[in-house]
């Protein structure tokens, strides 16, 4: 099952994982739980994803080894033009790096926003997810696409 209840431990795992981050970037990353883990009540991938936002996107691609002490490792843009994304696999993190003003920024931090305020969206969504996984139970990719029509509604509610 790649899909789980909201846990209560993913806030307290995002402090964690971002306070590792701020000791190694200091003031130079402001740093957001985003996605579905951020979301109490949502269904999610057992995963903590971390936005993170520089003045200078250069900085971060001169720093990876900072992250890579860390335990993570380094993915580049993975498919996704202006990001620097960094996974970890013990306590599963992806972190994603933008630099500011770009729209993944407020794309992301309005998701979270969007959808803490409002609980029939979160039964909406959950739904769709659980609905997908039981369609699609090894088949994540299938899984994702299926969810592409509600990010879609949701970004036009914004």
């Amino acid at each position: 099952m790649y899909v789980h209840p909201h846990k209560q431990e993913w806030k307290a795992e995002y402090l964690h994982e971002s306070e590792r981050i701020r000791s190694r970037y200091g003031r130079a990353i402001e740093l957001h739980h985003i996605g579905s883990t951020a979301v109490v009540g949502l269904l999610a991938k057992d995963c903590i994803d971390i936005l993170g936002v520089v003045s200078d996107l250069s900085e971060v691609v001169a720093r990876t080894q900072t992250l890579i002490e860390l335990g993570y490792r380094y993915r580049g843009e993975n498919g996704i033009a202006g990001r620097q994304y960094f996974t970890k696999e013990v306590r599963k993190v992806h972190v994603h790096i933008f630099e500011s003003g770009d729209p993944n920024v407020e794309k992301h931090l309005r998701f979270v926003k969007r959808m803490q305020g409002d609980e029939a969206l979160v039964d909406e969504l959950n739904r769709l997810k659980a609905q997908l996984h039981k369609r699609y139970p090894n088949e994540r990719d299938a899984y994702q696409a299926g969810k592409s029509h509600f990010y879609s509604k949701l970004n036009a509610l914004s």
